[in-house]
């Protein structure tokens, strides 16, 4: 199963300019696109270079693509 998550997550990043902008994405996604941690990507919500993500369940969050893209692109959202 896990290798599964892997392969979707692989295909997601490879065409994540094709992405709907709403489309929502993970830390995990994240940190792989920006080459950046997670804590770094935490560190970074906290002051307010991205966006507070969506919360999905008590431990489920998600940030949209159109978030990620702006803060690829380094402007502050």
């Amino acid at each position: 199963m896990e290798n599964f998550i892997q392969q979707k997550i692989n295909y997601r990043i490879r065409n994540f300019a094709q992405l709907p902008d709403d489309a929502l994405l993970s830390s995990n996604e994240i940190s792989m696109l920006s080459g950046r941690s997670r804590s770094s990507i935490w560190r970074d919500v906290n002051s307010q270079r991205l966006p507070k993500p969506i919360a999905l369940g008590l431990n489920s969050v998600r940030w949209t693509v159109k978030d990620i893209k702006s803060y690829l692109n380094g402007k502050i959202v």
